[in-house]
């Protein structure tokens, strides 16, 4: 069986566990920020983005977009 690419782990990470930090995404999904920040910005059309405060400080979280949702068939 192969083994899913970056893109397919973040958008399946994001579809299990909804809006997600980056060092959440980086723990969950195992992937370097570094890529992680590249592939978040080709996934434009499948992910948004958007801004959380926590404590009183700023974060950006990162959700799949409800139509990829539904292509999926996970809504």
């Amino acid at each position: 069986m192969k083994s899913p690419t970056q893109k397919q782990k973040i958008l399946l990470v994001l579809a299990k566990r909804g809006s997600l930090t980056l060092e959440e995404l980086e723990r969950y999904t195992k992937i370097p920020r570094n890529s992680l920040l590249k592939n978040l910005s080709e996934l434009t059309k499948e992910v948004t983005r958007g801004w959380m405060h926590i404590a009183g400080k700023k974060y950006r979280k990162y959700s799949i977009k409800t139509s990829i949702l539904k292509e999926l068939g996970i809504e």
